[in-house]
């Protein structure tokens, strides 16, 4: 089993929407999938690529963010009223990550390219865990599969509801049905202790007294 040195950042953070948590509160497991349909076309080509050298039957992914919420991260990974961000203690999951075979995990690494200058040539070792540096605000933490012999497209990973720090929903559900959804989160077996929380993201009480007590 791999030896990792943790960073100082306790959580990891997953952004979705209210059935997939649904899933993973039920199945008490994390699914990685194929990363086909992701939206960067760069991530895209280069998992593509990195599968093509390494000759593999089947890469899947799943991707975190290691810092705090983000109005970007709502916003792309999590939008609209369903959206939820479901917030894991990082030691107990990098270690049941650790566990799989043909698994590989840690932080993105972000670089600059130019046309007129790319740099030193890149390792084909390194390119599931690299991105452009625009995107260096996410710090996106990576788990990925791979298999050269197996053709799969989905991968399920058990986890302990205990290692589920906080539920957060949405910014934008809104305030009449947020009972509903934490009611029926606790109703799912095991989940009765988790919390549930709401986000003043985008409508804080102690940003507006501090506007209207400024002088």
């Amino acid at each position: 089993m791999a030896v990792r040195l943790l960073k100082s950042k306790p959580r990891l953070r997953r952004y979705t929407d209210l059935a997939a948590v649904i899933h993973i509160l039920q199945t008490r497991s994390l699914t990685l999938l194929d990363p086909e349909k992701w939206d960067d076309g760069n991530d895209r080509v280069t998992l593509a690529e990195y599968k093509k050298r390494r000759q593999l039957k089947s890469l899947l992914a799943m991707c975190f963010a290691e810092c705090a919420e983000t109005y970007h991260h709502w916003k792309v990974f999590a939008p609209g009223m369903s959206g939820i961000c479901i917030e894991f203690a990082k030691e107990p999951l990098v270690a049941a990550f650790d566990q799989i075979d043909g698994v590989r995990q840690q932080a993105v690494e972000y670089r600059m390219t130019s046309i007129r200058n790319l740099g030193p040539t890149w390792k084909v070792e390194e390119l599931p865990f690299l991105k452009r540096a625009p995107y260096q605000p996410e710090e996106e933490y990576r788990v990925i599969y791979c298999s050269a012999d197996d053709e799969i497209k989905a991968l399920d990973v058990n986890i302990n509801l205990n290692w589920i720090q906080r539920i957060v929903l949405s910014p934008w559900m809104p305030t009449s049905l947020q009972d509903s959804v934490r009611t029926a989160l606790r109703r799912l077996d095991g989940c009765n202790g988790v919390p549930v929380q709401s986000t003043a993201l985008i409508s804080s009480e102690a940003w507006k007294r501090r506007v209207e007590g400024a002088v």
